[in-house]
């Protein structure tokens, strides 16, 4: 699991700093383009939004991993131990499903899109392709939320916020 893990923090990474280095890279070549030859390359806002929709959604997932996803653990402190561990694991349950969901729903989308045959307005590319990003960073959610409610199901009460909040800071 372990090395699957770490496949998939890696794949998460590089698909950040890809799509942010390619986004900055064509927003810059076009605004050269524009300034000083009067020419666009056409495609490069559609492109650039795509990237930065799925740097944003990856970076999502990533920010699930690192447990620096919102948390009210200031009003969770203020009921006992063991209803704080409910709490958290109710909140874990409600993010799995709500991600699970997208997942699901993403999938369904990406599918009816694809039947329909339509295709992006700039560079004329299937649809559904820009749009797998939804099923699939909601998936890492899944993923991700799913581990972690693992982890907090198998962690005293008296030690879940702190360690919450050890992974924050570290």
């Amino acid at each position: 699991m372990k090395v699957l893990n770490s496949i998939i923090n890696k794949f998460e990474e590089v698909v950040v700093i890809i799509s942010l280095a390619v986004a900055t890279t064509l927003t810059f070549i076009e605004v050269i383009l524009r300034k000083f030859f009067g020419s666009s390359l056409g495609f490069t806002h559609e492109l650039v939004v795509y990237l930065l929709i799925t740097a944003g959604l990856i970076g999502a997932a990533i920010g699930v991993r690192e447990k620096v996803h919102l948390g009210v653990d200031i009003v969770i402190q203020q009921f006992p131990l063991g209803l704080q561990k409910t709490i958290v694991i109710v909140t874990q349950i409600a993010s799995v499903l709500f991600c699970l969901i997208i997942t699901i729903l993403g999938v369904q989308q990406v599918q009816n899109i694809a039947e329909f045959g339509q295709v992006t307005p700039e560079m004329e590319i299937p649809f559904f392709i820009p749009l797998l990003i939804v099923p699939i960073s909601f998936g890492l959610m899944t993923l991700r939320f799913t581990q972690q409610l693992i982890q907090i199901m198998r962690t005293p009460a008296k030690g879940l916020l702190q360690e919450e909040e050890d992974a924050v800071h570290e």
